[in-house]
Order: structure tokens, then sequence, then C-alpha cells
């Protein structure tokens, strides 16, 4: 029998969650839920790419949860740099952290 790390199972998890999002509107009624500051550009710009990020703003991660999840995103066709994922990694955990 194989046993599957937790970070593996944070990132099924994770991945599986944000298709739910795509069809949502990108800034709801109540106003951008996004602060300014560095990587909001980076943020915006990339994660629009392929779904809406207005839920995004009601999770709760780790750093290292954030890591997976953007990382996972360019895996899947992000175009972003390395440099633009860590940037983007150091907002959400500032912003949104668990």
């Amino acid at each position: 029998m194989t046993k599957i790390s937790a970070a593996v199972v944070r990132r099924a998890l994770l991945c599986a969650a944000l298709p739910l999002f795509v069809f949502l509107p990108a800034q709801s009624a109540d106003g951008d839920k996004f602060p300014d500051g560095p990587g909001k550009a980076e943020f915006i710009k990339v994660c629009t790419q392929c779904h809406a990020v207005d839920p995004i703003s009601t999770l709760r991660y780790s750093k290292e949860d954030w890591k997976d999840l953007v990382f996972d995103m360019k895996g899947k066709g992000a175009d972003a740099t390395d440099e633009e994922c860590n940037i983007i990694v150091d907002y959400l955990a500032k912003n949104f952290p668990k």
C-alpha cells in the first residue's frame, strides 16, 4: 500500500476546488476584496487568464499551500515566470493567511 503525503493531498484538494470558481464574477458587488500592495498586479494579471479571482479572497492557506497552488496552476499552463509566481505567493500569503 502506498502512502500519500499530506502535501499531495492538499494540492489535489486545492486544484479540485478552483474549477468551481470559473463562472463566478471577478469582482463582487461590495467592491474589490484584494488589498493594494506588492504582488496584486501580478496576481490579477496571471490568475485572471483562466478563472475569476473573487472567490480566492475567501480562501485561507499557509504560505506553503499558496505556493503549491500557484505553482500547480503554472504547471497547468498559467503564463507566469517563477519570479512572478513567487511574488503572487507572497501577496496571497500576506493578505489571505491561514
